[in-house]
């Protein structure tokens, strides 16, 4: 479920909070072992990874792990661990080019609740790609939600948790003049449901950037954008360059 990646500005550059996060979520020997054996994969080059206990069920760990596979390709896994053993697991492919390399991973186990009987985990990809050398917009932060059917985990929302696009001007490199929109994106489980499934929102932070004679200000105070997302029996969907939070000057006419 690998998306678009057009790259981020320098006011947007903040890779430190990620780091410490992938610190915290480091996988154990044992976790690596277990997923690579299930994988069929031992042996291979664990390129990035993050492990993090289930929070209502502590004997469960969630794993992600990207292991080199050759040919700019690598294989990812998502898998639940229990005693030593994969219980339920998703296997894909990351096809990496110019704007998708593995960087690292996060799992996110917030309170995503969708039905009574039914909680759904994320997990966070972090892409290291340069780009395109000079981009208009870019997203980065790819969550995907996913829920546990027997032994395989199933996706059933993907979508970027940062972006930013020039509103005014350019951001190249240079550049004397640009306005730029950031946001932060962020998910809520909403009181209505779809299909069985609770619905969720998308809500964007969004901060306004001016740069003049190379020095940047914030003129006006965040803006706010919310999108609601319907599960259609499926999915909510899979968008990770989502752009509801765009000004109406930059949307196509």
């Amino acid at each position: 479920m690998r998306g678009l990646l057009r790259g981020i500005p320098l006011l947007a550059l903040t890779a430190t909070p990620l780091a410490r996060a992938a610190d915290a979520q480091a996988c154990g020997a044992a976790d690596t072992a277990t997923v690579a054996q299930w994988a069929k994969l031992a042996g291979k080059a664990v390129v990035a990874s993050a492990c993090k206990a289930m929070p209502n069920a502590p004997g469960t760990t969630i794993a992600v792990m990207a292991f080199d596979a050759g040919d700019e390709t690598k294989d990812q896994v998502v898998a639940l661990v229990e005693g030593g053993k994969v219980v339920a697991a998703n296997r894909a492919t990351i096809e990496e080019d110019a704007t998708t390399e593995v960087g690292s991973f996060r799992v996110d186990t917030a309170p995503y609740r969708l039905s009574p009987t039914v909680r759904a985990f994320g997990t966070v990809f972090h892409s290291d790609a340069r780009g395109a050398s000079c981009p208009d917009a870019g997203a980065s932060e790819e969550l995907t939600l996913w829920v546990r059917e027997g032994d395989a985990l199933r996706p059933v929302l993907g979508t970027n948790l940062a972006g930013w696009t020039t509103v005014e001007g350019s951001d190249c490199m240079g550049s004397d003049h640009s306005t730029t929109d950031a946001a932060t994106i962020t998910i809520a489980v909403e009181k209505t449901s779809s299909h069985g499934f609770a619905d969720l929102s998308l809500n964007a932070a969004v901060v306004a950037s001016v740069r003049r004679d190379q020095l940047v200000s914030h003129p006006d105070d965040p803006r706010t954008a919310r999108l609601v997302l319907h599960y259609d029996g499926k999915s909510y969907g899979s968008d990770m360059f989502r752009d509801f939070w765009y000004p109406d000057s930059v949307r196509p006419k």
